[in-house]
C-alpha cells in the first residue's frame, strides 16, 4: 500500500480556524486573514500600530527620549 492509498482511508477534517491571539474560533471564508487572527484582534492591533505610530512621531519631532 502507497502513502497515498493509505492516505485516502483516513477521514478529512477542515479544522476550524483559530485566532492566534485569542483562540476563538472564526469564519476564514467570510474574514480572510493572511496572519490567522480574527477580526477583532486585527482592529486591536492596528488601535496599538497608530498610537505606537502617534508616539514614535512625537518622538521624532519633539525628541523627549
Amino acid at each position: 500500500m502507497s502513502h497515498h492509498e493509505a492516505f485516502e482511508h483516513h477521514d478529512h477534517h477542515d479544522p476550524s480556524k483559530t485566532c492566534r491571539f485569542c483562540s476563538s474560533a472564526y469564519s476564514h471564508e467570510e474574514h480572510p486573514s493572511a496572519f490567522g487572527i480574527c477580526e477583532k484582534c486585527a482592529y486591536k492591533v492596528l488601535i496599538v500600530l497608530f498610537i505606537v505610530m502617534i508616539a514614535v512621531s512625537y518622538v521624532a519631532w519633539f525628541g523627549v527620549f
